[in-house]
């Protein structure tokens, strides 16, 4: 099927908002380090035997308590403090700031670090909490609108596709699997969610798998109209594939977005693989040779492929592309060899 616009889902939902970290959003210590990394890199000083404990000792003072969305809030404070402790330049300063956005790029930590105030978020995003009840209310939806499907010509006659955990992990540690088989699977499989075609990704389809187990020794069948999907955004999460295809799901699904390098994949028992660059400001480059790289790798696997935005700096063949929108998802802009949007449904 082919698809022409961006927008493959008509709907999100959120049974869990916050996670608890992920190679989008580092832990505490992560971001220390980062900091201490740039503090002591060509500062031969900084980074002898003697200094580097030092400087990484007072960037552990500094950060202190903090939460990865607390650092970020306070980045600016933090880079003054470093400075002022470290007798560092101002040319410095900014990039400390730089080094703490870029180790908060996943969207939806910086949205939920932004609303962590407002009604319906997790009061900290790195604290995984629970909405029970948003499944089922979704489970009541009706089929995609006329005006739903306007835009979209490729939902014409196919069910409502909803994605679930864009704020959020379901699978993060602190979630229990009780809740989980309640608020997630339960509702997918009841009447009312059979109508729809739930999208349900993680950073973490090892506990997803372990989720499998859980409901097979109690007799609940992972319902077919459940996708599994895990993030894949470099070649050094890529063993997140196997763990996935331990899921007992009848689809499985790759989001590469955003995709920070080439990667070799196996897509053994992969039905749809998504791919895309990043949009934040301070997004890597992206090369739109890794996308057609993939493509090949889904031919050969059958497995669907769909390009989804070239992000804000796409580069081919070593050149920047200039574009007008911002995420690189106006798929009239690409080469027309580049237009590949397909879905295993």
């Amino acid at each position: 099927m082919k698809i022409t616009n961006i927008h493959w889902t008509n709907s999100t939902i959120n049974p869990v908002m916050g996670c608890d970290g992920c190679e989008l959003w580092l832990g505490k210590d992560k971001v220390a380090a980062e900091l201490t990394d740039h503090i002591c890199a060509g500062h031969p000083a900084r980074a002898s035997a003697k200094g580097l404990p030092a400087v990484h000792k007072t960037v552990a003072d500094v950060v202190g308590a903090r939460t990865t969305s607390s650092i970020y809030q306070d980045r600016s404070t933090i880079a003054d403090q470093l400075c002022a402790k470290l007798n560092l330049g101002t040319a410095t300063r900014g990039g400390l700031v730089d080094v703490i956005r870029r180790s908060c790029k996943c969207y939806a930590g910086l949205l939920g670090t932004m609303r962590s105030c407002h009604k319906g978020h997790a009061r900290q995003f790195d604290v995984a909490q629970e909405f029970p009840g948003r499944m089922a209310e979704a489970a009541a939806w009706g089929p995609p609108t006329a005006a739903e499907r306007a835009p979209k010509p490729w939902l014409t006659g196919a069910r409502r596709l909803i994605f679930i955990s864009d704020m959020g992990d379901a699978l993060s540690k602190g979630i229990p699997f009780k809740y989980l088989k309640r608020e997630i699977v339960d509702v997918v499989a009841s009447a009312p969610g059979q109508k729809h075609l739930w999208l349900w990704l993680t950073k973490r389809p090892a506990r997803m798998a372990e989720l499998g187990r859980w409901l097979a020794k109690q007799n609940v069948r992972w319902p077919d109209n459940l996708v599994a999907m895990t993030s894949v955004t470099s070649q050094g999460t890529a063993g997140r594939v196997d763990q996935l295809r331990k899921v007992p799901s009848k689809y499985k699904a790759l989001s590469c977005e955003p995709l920070f390098g080439p990667l070799r994949l196996d897509l053994r028992d992969i039905d749809w693989l998504i791919v895309g660059g990043g949009s934040d400001v301070l997004a890597e480059s992206f090369h739109v040779e890794w996308a057609l790289d993939l493509r090949e790798q889904c031919n050969a696997s059958g497995t669907a492929f769909f390009l989804k935005q070239l992000g804000r700096h796409p580069f081919y063949q070593g050149n920047p592309l200039k574009l007008q929108n911002p995420h690189g998802g106006d798929w009239n802009e690409w080469t027309r060899a580049w237009q590949t949007r397909t879905t295993p449904f």
